[in-house]
C-alpha cells in the first residue's frame, strides 16, 4: 500500500468503509448511510484505488472483507468514534453531548445478575445507554470488531485463536438448586445425587442453542437428567419452579436475585459428588482495538468490580 496523503482523502470514504465493513453489503450499508447503492459503490471503488486492494470481495451472502481490511477496520473505528465525540463537545455552557451507547453481548438471559449494579453505577446523570443482546457461544468476534458489542460474556472459556479478541475470568461462581420451599425432595434433608437426577429439570437458555454449558458438563460426565423445558429467561423458570416440582440448576447469582421476589423457591447446594466449578465461571471478551478505548474501559472495569463483589450465602432459611 502506498503513503497516502490525508489531506488528499475524502474522510466521507472511511465511514462508507465502515458502514459495509459492519453491514456486510452494499444493500445495507447504503440503507445505513442514507446514500443509494450507486453511491456506496463509486465511494467503495475509490477506496479500493486509495489502497490498492479490493478491500471487500463478493459472495453469495454479501460482502467478504480482506485481509487488509480486517486490518484496517479496528483504527479506522477508533479514528471516527475520537472524530464523532469530538465534533460533539458540547460548548461551553451548551447541552450534554449524547450518550454514548454500550452494547454487551450475552448468551443467556441473565442480566439481573448484573444490570441493576451496572446502571446505578451511573448516578443520576447516566453518561452511557446500555444495550444487551443475545448471541451464540463464540460467535461473537466479528460484532466485537464492527463494534456491535463492546463486550461480551459467556459462561466458559472459549479458545479463539484470534489476537483481535482479549479476555480476561470475570468470575468463578458456584452453582446452585433453585427448589421449591415444599417439594417433596426436600423432606429427607439435603438433595442427594440420585434423588437430584430423578427429578424434572428447567433449563435456560437463549433461543436456538441445542445445548448449554451445564448439558456439556452433564454429557462430559456421562450423567443423565430429564429436562422438560427449555425457556429463555431466569424469572420465568424462578416462577414455573414456585409452582411446580422442577427444579433449575444454575450459576448463583442470577438466581439469587430473583429469590427476595419469590420467597416460594430456596436455592440449595448442588449435591455432593456434583461439584461443577468450571462450569459456572464467566469470562469477558472485548476486542483488541478497543483496550484503551475510555468508555470500554469503564464498561470493563464495573463488570470486573461487580462481579468480583462478595455474594451473599445459599437462600436456605
Amino acid at each position: 500500500m502506498n503513503n497516502i496523503d490525508i489531506r488528499r482523502v475524502d474522510l466521507n470514504l472511511l465511514v462508507v468503509f465502515e458502514a459495509v465493513y459492519r453491514e456486510g453489503t452494499v444493500t445495507r450499508a447504503s440503507e445505513k448511510l442514507h446514500l443509494t447503492q450507486s453511491s456506496v459503490s463509486h465511494a467503495l471503488g475509490r477506496l479500493r484505488k486509495l489502497f490498492d486492494d479490493p478491500l471487500f470481495l463478493r459472495h453469495h451472502n454479501g460482502m467478504t472483507p480482506t485481509p487488509l481490511a480486517r486490518e484496517l477496520y479496528p483504527p479506522v473505528l477508533s479514528a471516527l468514534r475520537i472524530l464523532e465525540d469530538t465534533l460533539n463537545q458540547p460548548p461551553p455552557g451548551g447541552q450534554a453531548k449524547p450518550r454514548r451507547v454500550l452494547n454487551i453481548g450475552l448468551i443467556t438471559t441473565d442480566e439481573a445478575a448484573f444490570l441493576p449494579q451496572l446502571m446505578a453505577r451511573q448516578g443520576s446523570a447516566p453518561q452511557y445507554e446500555i444495550v444487551t443482546s443475545l448471541y451464540e457461544p463464540g460467535r461473537f468476534e466479528n460484532r466485537l470488531a464492527t463494534g456491535k458489542f463492546d463486550v461480551a460474556m459467556q459462561p466458559f472459556a472459549f479458545s479463539y485463536p484470534s489476537a483481535n479478541v482479549q479476555s480476561r475470568l470475570l468470575t468463578r461462581e458456584g452453582l446452585s438448586v433453585m427448589i421449591r420451599r415444599n417439594h417433596p425432595a426436600l423432606r429427607r434433608g439435603a438433595l442427594d445425587l440420585d434423588a437430584y437426577l430423578k427429578l424434572r429439570h428447567i433449563v435456560v437458555a437463549p433461543r436456538r442453542m441445542e445445548a448449554n454449558y451445564l448439558d456439556m458438563e452433564f454429557a462430559r460426565r456421562r450423567l443423565e437428567r430429564e429436562v422438560v423445558l427449555r425457556c429463555q429467561d431466569y424469572w420465568t423458570a424462578a416462577r414455573i419452579v414456585a409452582e411446580t416440582d422442577c427444579i433449575l440448576t444454575a450459576p448463583h447469582r442470577p438466581m439469587s436475585s430473583l429469590i427476595g421476589d419469590m420467597r416460594a423457591n430456596k436455592l440449595v447446594p448442588l449435591p455432593e459428588g456434583l461439584n461443577m466449578p468450571e462450569a459456572a465461571d464467566i469470562y469477558l471478551y472485548w476486542h483488541a482495538s478497543a483496550t484503551n478505548d475510555p468508555d470500554n474501559l469503564w464498561l470493563r472495569q464495573n463488570l470486573v468490580e461487580i462481579f468480583q463483589a462478595p455474594q451473599g450465602s445459599h437462600g436456605g432459611t
